[in-house]
């Protein structure tokens, strides 16, 4: 039977954490989840699991705690999931299968993800469609984060990749509250992104990129067919958008 590592990024995770830890107790062999600074009871929650080891690691970005998670997997495979992406049964037993029979013969695997924002599954929300498929699913020999920008973040390194079926459901925003402070911490990262790699950012691109962007991901990607919900995640990709570019600038200063 293959080993497999688990690891799961959080901060003040108490809402889906037991959900996404039982299942996924029932396929790792470990479970890894990297904390950086909760206050509420998700060290409590994640601790009543007896396959958890709790570490506490400061936030700087998205890649670097994903570095350092899989860096403190025991095993070269390993299964990751974000502390608001909840499997489905069938995704846990394909996995198991595949772990029961060596089969893991890829460096890499996609999982179907839907989205979920307000408590609907939509159509798309920047910068993806909806339904997607991720890798979280990885040999660590010949893929890593390493190479990864720093937010919207994915594996480089893979030769061959393959596909594992079952869902994961993302749960996106609950609440305004919620949008508003994902918006800020996200955007936070994506303007040291776009200074990193030198991206053009002057009063036109401040003007008619977040124009372009709620174009886009209201009209072209089909935001428009989730009613109320998808005016909120054409906003979303719009103030996204105008944000990174406010923030990089007021950085460069």
């Amino acid at each position: 039977m293959t080993p497999l590592s688990s690891y799961i990024l959080t901060h003040n995770s108490e809402m889906h954490i037991g959900k996404i830890l039982e299942p996924m107790s029932d396929v790792a062999d470990e479970i890894i989840v990297v904390d950086s600074g909760s206050n509420d009871r998700t060290k409590e929650i994640a601790e009543s699991f007896s396959k958890v080891k709790f570490i506490f690691h400061p936030f700087e970005n998205f890649k670097e705690q994903r570095i350092f998670a899989e860096k403190s997997c025991s095993y070269d495979l390993i299964f990751f999931l974000d502390s608001d992406e909840i499997p489905n049964i069938t995704l846990i037993e394909n996995i198991k299968h595949l772990k029961e029979t060596d089969g893991f013969n890829s460096d890499a695997y996609t999982i179907t993800r839907k989205w979920n924002v307000l408590g609907k599954n939509i159509h798309s929300i920047y910068p993806v469609v909806s339904p997607d498929n991720p890798i979280r699913l990885y040999n660590r020999k010949n893929t890593s984060f390493e190479g990864s920008q720093l937010v919207h973040e994915s594996v480089t390194g893979y030769k061959d990749l393959g596909h594992i079926n079952g869902e994961i459901t993302h749960i996106t925003f609950e609440s305004i509250n919620d949008f508003k402070h994902k918006l800020e911490l996200y955007t936070n990262i994506a303007a040291n992104d776009l200074i990193i790699k030198k991206k053009k950012n002057n009063i036109f691109k401040r003007i008619f990129s977040p124009i372009g962007a709620f174009i886009k991901w209201y009209f072209l990607k089909s935001g428009y067919k989730d009613g109320r919900i998808g005016l909120i995640t054409g906003q979303y990709a719009y103030r996204y958008t105008k944000l990174k570019y406010i923030k990089a600038k007021n950085i460069n200063k």
